[in-house]
């Protein structure tokens, strides 16, 4: 990840605006104490290159701010992604196990900023509500899509 291409660049960008054009889109499941967050489905990005880290964190980042969340809970739940996609990275070779790193990263980190910034629930429910919903998204959704496409050149393609 020394070296930044201009594709690179550009690859990351659509993959920030995807990100936050998800969250937009279906912000009625995306914020609030029962997070169905489809935009999360894009972390298996990951899988086929570690910068779409970045992409990620910047489109979780200006999705929570579009969306109207405090101050704490754009940088500090974009630090949650952050955190879940680079172990996710670290995991790779272990897809199904590798996902559990978001699913426990926005669990605990967003359940904190649910809890004692926005009041909404007391940990016990605002730490498993989140990490149900982020469970949901990546295991029924993101690890078939995976799946299928690691198999599909055109699609790896993008990639190099």
């Amino acid at each position: 990840m020394k070296t930044w291409t201009n594709h690179d660049l550009i690859r990351q960008s659509m993959l920030a605006a995807i990100y936050v054009v998800l969250v937009y889109i279906f912000s009625f499941a995306s914020f609030g104490l029962v997070q169905f967050r489809l935009a999360e489905v894009l972390m298996i990005f990951i899988f086929f290159d570690k910068k779409s880290i970045v992409g990620l964190t910047v489109g979780c980042l200006i999705a929570n701010w579009v969306g109207g969340a405090l101050v704490i809970d754009i940088f500090v739940g974009s630090l949650a992604t952050l955190i879940g996609g680079y172990l996710m990275w670290s995991f790779k070779k272990w897809p199904a196990f590798a996902l559990l790193f978001p699913v426990l990263s926005n669990g605990i980190i967003v359940g904190l900023i649910l809890t004692y910034a926005y009041v909404l629930a007391p940990l016990y429910i605002s730490i498993p509500s989140v990490m149900l919903g982020e469970l949901a998204v990546l295991y029924i959704i993101g690890l078939p899509v995976y799946l299928v496409l690691k198999r599909n050149q055109g699609f790896l393609e993008f990639f190099k």
